[in-house]
């Protein structure tokens, strides 16, 4: 059953969300859960890829080129209708939004987890060489980079900027970065997945052309740019999204807030005249005083005997 789904430039649907498998074959299916639990039961016909090979430590997307080389080791080129599973729906999502970068024809995301619908026949891991060469062009005009976000920004007409985040971290009251708050003029704007409570819709022209969207991360990035090309949107993606943004403290911010240091209470706490961790002072002069007044005495006797 098809939940939702948007129509690309050529009329066929990009990405889709489904409830159940469809039936009959034509489909790639691609099992992003371990590669122990993929092999030992998924769907007839299951490619495994783990979602954990295309991110390095900290959720670092690894490279395009890399990427590339895997996706073709799991036996992909680009012009299949690849049917996305896996336990945790944001991996499926990201994924999503990964293969939707690179170029894949088509992109069916299944809504239940693969671990209450898969079968019993083994997963086939991805081979240790390129079984395929990627042949899709890469959708590199849906990528900004940094330098040029921040160049059409200062520019006499900035693009629509919209940030998928939650609402408390938009106001700066919660930090995952080295500052809190949003791009200059971003809206606020985070969705539910499609089909699901609290699902929302667009026209096509919603934003009065494409807008730029980003959210924490290239992960959560991913997911969302899954979100808004299933909705219809034709948004281009702020890859490394508000981590890399606040990294430079020369960007400018709107509802700009820091962090908290680990222990500055404590710190303005002793710094207290009136704390009483500084009553120790008085008696700490009391007792330096002592050996000092008695060599003073021991210095005058001296004096007086010669």
């Amino acid at each position: 059953m098809l939940l939702v789904g948007a129509k690309g430039a050529a009329g066929d649907t990009v990405i889709d969300y489904l409830e159940r498998p469809p039936a009959g074959d034509g489909m790639t299916i691609l099992d992003l859960r371990p590669a122990d639990r993929c092999s030992s039961g998924s769907f007839a016909g299951a490619r495994c890829l783990p979602v954990t090979d295309v991110l390095g430590p900290h959720r670092r997307l690894a490279g395009f080129s890399g990427i590339l080389w895997l996706l073709g080791s799991a036996g992909l080129d680009g012009s299949e209708r690849v049917l996305i599973i896996g336990d945790r729906p944001a991996d499926r999502e990201f994924m999503a939004g990964l293969l939707y970068l690179a170029g894949q024809r088509r992109i069916s995301i299944l809504t239940t987890a693969a671990s209450n619908a898969a079968g019993s026949s083994p997963g086939t891991p991805r081979g240790r060489t390129r079984e395929r060469i990627w042949q899709a062009p890469v959708r590199a005009d849906r990528i900004l980079l940094r330098s040029e976000l921040a160049t059409r920004l200062a520019s006499a007409r900035p693009p629509v900027l919209i940030d998928g985040r939650s609402e408390a971290e938009y106001w700066g009251e919660r930090i995952r970065a080295l500052r809190g708050g949003h791009l200059p003029g971003a809206q606020h704007l985070p969705l539910s997945p499609p089909g699901g409570a609290g699902a929302v819709s667009f026209g096509p022209e919603a934003f009065g052309g494409a807008p730029v969207a980003y959210a924490h991360d290239s992960y959560e990035g991913l997911v969302y740019l899954s979100r808004l090309v299933a909705l219809g949107v034709d948004a281009r993606l702020y890859l490394e999204g508000w981590v890399g943004w606040a990294s430079d403290g020369a960007l400018p911010v709107d509802s700009l807030s820091f962090p908290s240091v680990p222990g500055a209470a404590a710190v303005v706490r002793a710094a207290d005249p009136g704390s009483p961790r500084r009553m120790w002072l008085p008696w700490l002069a009391v007792v330096l005083a002592g050996p000092l007044l008695l060599l003073l005495v021991f210095q005058a006797g001296r004096r007086w005997r010669r």
